[in-house]
């Protein structure tokens, strides 16, 4: 999800991002490194790194974007924009890069439903860049989200009025004042976007989830140095056509960082997790991290962990999702130090299912900065990796760290359809009366936001992941289980297998 950019963060993109190649001008690092557990439990992961050619990367994405089923990895650079093709089983070509750089977050959809995918690019003063993809790793320059004389940080995807088309909620940081505002521009289906949605709400970081689980998407925001002295978190809950509730707030005692979403009390619900630095009562300056909630109304949170302790956090960032395979929602953090020159840092922390975590385990690093990680099955061994851009003064690029050790569920299919892949039961098996039902999905427009399981033409469980493990008790008999997988923009599809039960 989001995190705060420094605006020191390169060369500002152009408005026309003319995207004509150029030779390439790195290749992949051979440098592999393994990290060695710590602790009982721990995830093991080894690390590689690709080099861009750039000067510097800000931003990350994976996704399909040459429709042979296996993900790719984009990095928006100083001055390019890098497309690292997928070879399958984590490793990567050496990347093609493009001119348009200069922008931060970006994230990846079908945004005018040709089935390739596109890129939307935050480009600061222009606000945000549609890139539309060519289906070959190439893109062509699209529509232009422009923002009102401000500076946008942050952006957003989801379904926020219920038609399927991706739709993008972004901030407006007036360079004037500390006050941001937050505008939703829906989208048409064709790659433009309507005249924007201005919330009422403010703030920097921004994610979209589903708080209060009533269908709709809502938005959440942090806000910092607010005008009226307000630090925390701010949602805005999602009416289901593109309008939103007045906010509700929820304050934090520390600087909010960077947040991210998940399901962290076990009950497929989606909550977040904020990080915050600052001092505490006794002159330590710490990041911190705790939950937040919408219950009853009101948001509500967890006293706050201490993550680590250090001296200076340049930036912060946190991600979720299951990297041990316990279906329990993990969070990760990344970013720098602000030393001479920059350090970086990336640590997990395993999720309890009660809203808090295990201690911090630190990772490999490289570079100076990780920025905008990521968590997603990588290699479609049913393991959840980790992926980042890594910056220096002088370089950037693609730095992924694949999982080695994870409980296996079930490998998912391919990547370049919305899709499901059953592994248990088989077609026309016998099965006992206590079964545990295994099946994964992955999705091309956004992520696998959610899996359910469907028995007889009942809801029997779900999972907010691209994996589901489901045991329940059954009635003797011939049954039809319907797997279904839903991508973040609520499309969905289905795989069914008939089988008996003793």
């Amino acid at each position: 999800m989001s995190g705060i950019c420094r605006l020191s963060m390169g060369a500002r993109a152009s408005a026309s991002l003319l995207l004509k190649p150029f030779a390439c001008l790195a290749a992949m690092l051979a440098a592999v490194l393994l990290y060695s557990p710590q602790s009982f439990g721990a995830v093991t992961f080894t690390a590689s790194e690709i080099a861009s050619g750039d000067t510097g990367s800000y931003s990350i994405v994976s996704g399909d974007f040459n429709n042979d089923g296996i993900l790719d990895l984009v990095t928006v650079n100083a001055y390019t924009v890098s497309f690292y093709k997928g070879l399958g089983g984590g490793q990567y070509a050496a990347p093609v890069n493009y001119s348009g750089g200069g922008g931060s977050q970006a994230a990846a959809a079908d945004f005018n439903g040709d089935g390739k995918l596109d890129l939307a690019i935050v480009a600061s003063d222009n606000g945000v860049v549609i890139l539309l993809g060519n289906g070959d790793g190439t893109f062509t320059p699209g529509a232009t989200l422009s923002n009102e004389a401000a500076s946008t940080t942050s952006l957003a995807l989801a379904d926020f009025n219920g038609d399927h088309i991706p739709d993008v909620a972004m901030n407006d940081c007036p360079m004037s004042s500390s006050e941001c505002g937050v505008q939703v521009r829906l989208g048409n289906g064709d790659g433009t976007f309507q005249s924007p949605i201005y919330t009422g709400g403010s703030g920097y970081a921004l994610v979209a989830g589903d708080f209060n689980a009533d269908g709709n998407q809502d938005i959440a925001a942090l806000n910092f140095q607010y005008s009226d002295g307000f630090n925390g978190v701010i949602v805005l809950l999602g009416e289901g056509n593109g309008q939103f509730q007045n906010q509700i707030r929820f304050e934090l005692p520390y600087s909010p960082a960077d947040m991210a979403v998940g399901d962290f009390y076990d009950d497929r619900i989606q909550t977040l997790a904020v990080a915050s630095t600052g001092y505490n009562k006794s002159g330590t300056y710490s990041a911190y991290v705790q939950t937040v909630q919408s219950s009853n109304g009101q948001l509500v949170g967890t006293e706050p962990q201490r993550v680590f302790t250090n001296s200076d956090y340049s930036d912060l960032f946190i991600i979720a999702g299951d990297l041990n395979g316990d279906f329990k929602d993990d969070i990760v953090l990344s970013g720098d130090y602000r030393t001479n020159p920059y350090s970086p840092l990336i640590e997990y922390m395993l999720g309890t299912g009660k809203g808090t975590f295990d201690a911090h385990v630190n990772l490999p690093v490289y570079g100076e900065e990780l920025f905008y990680p990521f968590i997603r099955d990588l290699t479609l061994n049913s393991r959840h990796d980790i992926g980042l851009d890594w910056s220096t003064s002088s370089a950037g690029g693609a730095y992924v760290l694949l999982n080695t050790n994870a409980a296996t569920n079930c490998d998912p299919p391919p990547a370049n359809k919305l899709g499901v892949n059953v592994c248990a039961p088989k077609e026309g098996e016998t099965v006992g009366s206590t079964f545990t039902f295994k099946g994964a999905g992955n999705a091309f427009n956004g992520i696998a936001k959610r899996m359910e399981l469907w028995i007889d033409g009942t809801k029997v469980g779900q999972n907010l992941e691209d994996q589901l493990k489901v045991t329940t008790t059954l009635s003797a008999g011939t049954h039809t289980a319907s797997f279904v997988v839903v991508d973040s923009f609520d499309n969905y599809t289905s795989s069914s297998v008939s089988f008996v039960a003793k």
